[in-house]
């Protein structure tokens, strides 16, 4: 299709669409669906594209991207005006004596959404004929985007497979980008990533570590039918399970989402249903079915759905919305709910599902069974140091006498402890690990204000302190750091002659604000 932009009149630009649309029909002839409803009507827009391009845009747009965004800029939305109408009701007043231009104005009303979406389909078929596979794969990525960047409400259209048989270029282009993750990455180097930035938890990245790249095992091999690993986390807030989660987003090239478990309910007109996590997953992945159900759903605060006794909410309901998850976590097909009452269906057999929680109370179950409950003769001795739950000591079987069902603990075939950060920890987390929060305020100074800031150690005793007290992990370091900020995140900005903010033992306590200097 980037031929098109050789031809510089309007006639030959008409032309070159209509003799690849031609082919695109008899391609497509053997489908039950017309792939173009009205071909004469779609050769005027894509021409009226083309040659506003070529007209009034520079070389640089003269390519498929510049199409589709243009395309994506063309769908309909009530009560708008779409912004490719607008310009081409600005170019039309410019160039008045250009009849393609004028005539072209008219077809805001004649073209309807599902016009473009049948051109997008089109563009498509041109694009996965292309060799260059890097280049392929850059345009179908674009077009993915435009699809849906407008027209939020619909489905993006997309070639069927086992209609249109050019050797499944949509799956081998995504089967390449596994395999290229494959190239880059090992289990020991994508820890090595984590390591940068979660500190301690060692056993739980590495098992991290290995289920991801074994997920992309299983996606760049999809006929050796590998094992699929789904995991378990359990630790403590602040911990480091959704830190975890949230540097692998950053690293795959698979859509990632994180959600909410705590408020899932059995019956979804009562409440929030399992399937949400699957229609935030299929939006991140840009509306690609395909990409989506290669993905990967962190389900946090799991517990909530298996709590134990102590703090049940019914069991018949837990067990209910527990089977209800069998068949999403071990692979079925389930219908997802995509804007108002449209749905899909989505296959989770390739999808990795990564859940966490803190189960509290799971220890005390572990403790007890393991006989260091300290009851009877010699529990001074066995009292003497504090039990920890860890992943040997852990079985199935504990976290069914939680509250979980048998079923479901079965299908979370990896399970990793992460435990409460000691002080030490924290304050590596504070001042070592890259992007830790204290940095992040000295960028906020350094960026805005052009100041330093710089914390005493006094102060940061004082702050590791607080943030023990809370009990909440890491996730205190930013509240903590933020409140003791919060008088010179205010003055500081009216003050152009401050080159320095200093933190201070007394003013982590709050007993005086920091200290400037100018």
């Amino acid at each position: 299709m980037n031929k098109v932009f050789l031809k510089k009149n309007p006639m030959d630009i008409s032309d070159y669409i209509a003799s690849e649309i031609r082919d695109y029909q008899e391609f497509r002839a053997d489908t039950e669906e017309n792939p173009i409803d009205d071909p004469a009507l779609i050769v005027d827009y894509l021409t009226l594209i083309v040659y506003y391009l070529v007209k009034c845009r520079p070389r640089s747009d003269h390519d498929i991207d510049s199409i589709c965004k243009l395309m994506g800029a063309s769908y309909f939305e009530e009560g708008r005006r779409t912004p490719f109408w607008a310009i081409i009701s600005e170019v039309s007043t410019t160039y008045s004596n250009d009849p393609v231009f004028a005539d072209g104005a008219d077809l805001e009303n004649e073209i309807t959404n599902e016009d473009i979406d049948q051109c997008f389909r089109f563009i498509e078929y041109e694009v996965l004929f292309i060799d260059d596979e890097e280049e392929r794969d850059s345009h179908l990525g674009m077009i993915s985007v435009c699809k849906v960047k407008y027209n939020h409400s619909a489905q993006p259209p997309r070639l069927s497979k086992d209609r249109l048989n050019i050797g499944k270029g949509r799956d081998l282009i995504n089967r390449r980008q596994f395999e290229k993750f494959l190239e880059a990455m090992t289990p020991e180097s994508i820890k090595a990533y984590l390591d940068r930035f979660v500190v301690g938890q060692d056993e739980t990245k590495k098992i991290l570590s290995t289920a991801v790249y074994n997920h992309y095992l299983r996606l760049a091999n999809p006929d050796a039918k590998l094992i699929k690993t789904n995991i378990l986390m359990v630790g403590p807030t602040g911990s480091g399970k959704t830190e975890m989660i949230r540097r692998i987003s950053n690293l795959v090239n698979v859509p990632v989402v994180v959600t909410d478990f705590s408020g899932i309910v059995a019956t979804p007109w009562k409440g929030r249903n399992k399937e949400e996590a699957l229609t935030t997953l299929y939006e991140r992945a840009g509306r690609d079915i395909e990409m989506a159900q290669s993905g990967i759903v962190f389900c946090d605060e799991f517990d909530k759905i298996v709590p134990s006794k102590r703090y049940s909410r019914g069991g018949d309901i837990n067990d209910e919305l527990q089977g209800q998850l069998l068949g999403m976590l071990e692979g079925t097909e389930l219908d997802v709910p995509v804007g108002g009452s449209s749905v899909i269906r989505m296959d989770t057999t390739n999808i990795l599902f990564v859940c966490a929680g803190a189960f509290e109370g799971l220890d005390k179950i572990v403790e007890k069974d393991i006989g260091r409950s300290g009851i009877g003769f010699g529990s001074d001795i066995k009292k003497t140091e504090p039990f920890q739950l860890t992943r040997e000591n852990l079985d199935q079987k504990h976290l069914i006498k939680y509250g979980m069902k048998p079923e479901l603990a079965g299908r979370l075939h990896a399970v990793g402890v992460l435990n409460k950060l000691t002080r030490e920890q924290l304050k590596c987390i504070l001042t070592e690990s890259e992007d830790n929060v204290i940095k992040r305020y000295e960028n906020e100074f350094r960026e805005e204000e052009d100041v330093k800031l710089t914390f005493t150690d006094e102060a940061l005793d004082v702050i590791i302190e607080k943030v023990l007290s809370m009990d909440i992990g890491a996730r205190g370091l930013n509240s903590v750091i933020h409140d003791i900020l919060k008088v010179p995140l205010f003055e500081v900005p009216s003050d152009r002659d401050i080159r320095e903010v200093t933190v201070t033992g007394a003013a982590a306590r709050g007993e005086d604000k920091p200290e400037y200097s100018y």
